[in-house]
């Protein structure tokens, strides 16, 4: 792979990781994920075009696969907070925020971290081709959620941010596979 390919995407990925968007309190959610899929087609148009300027090397060839690697953990891992949080914010969905529960600064930053975790490792699941093992952690997160999820309400936001969290490590590792080929 040519690793001008991955440089748009990965630019985007870098300022969008380190910069996400700050909510500001209207919901805005199907915005930003119009927003976000235009940005990442644009990248990836741009980054076609910018691949023939350059005939890379047999080791360029290993940079570009590096590079989308690393592009496509940072988009899920990172970037996919943003993403998920995105989907919680649907207006169809009226789903509270955590911050709109009794839920601390802790308990936020560690349910960030998980979801991050958990699309790191579905999304290294899914380009091993073991589909089934995501089944696996959707089960282990749901037994470690049990009680709570008694509340229909805590319940239903569980559910669409997991699904959604695992949705997009899904399409992320698929397109990922795509373009390794």
């Amino acid at each position: 792979m040519n690793p001008l390919f991955v440089v748009p995407l990965l630019v985007y990925t870098l300022a969008a990781a380190l910069w996400p968007a700050q909510v500001d309190g209207r919901r805005r959610g199907a915005s930003l994920l119009l927003v976000e899929a235009a940005v990442v087609i644009v990248a990836l148009t741009v980054g076609t075009f910018l691949a023939p300027l350059v005939v890379p090397r047999a080791q360029g060839l290993f940079w570009g696969r590096i590079g989308l690697l690393a592009t496509g953990y940072l988009y899920v891992c990172g970037r996919g907070m943003v993403i998920i949080r995105a989907v919680l914010e649907l207006p169809t969905l009226q789903m509270r925020r955590d911050e709109d529960r009794t839920a601390g600064a802790i308990e936020i930053s560690r349910g960030r971290a998980i979801g991050a975790l958990e699309r790191a490792l579905a999304l290294t699941l899914v380009l091993l081709g073991q589909y089934a093992a995501v089944g696996w952690i959707i089960a282990a997160k749901s037994l470690a959620r049990f009680k709570a999820l008694e509340d229909r309400e805590f319940a239903e936001y569980f559910l669409i941010g997991t699904l959604a969290s695992f949705l997009l490590a899904l399409l992320g590792g698929i397109g990922m596979q795509v373009l390794l080929r």
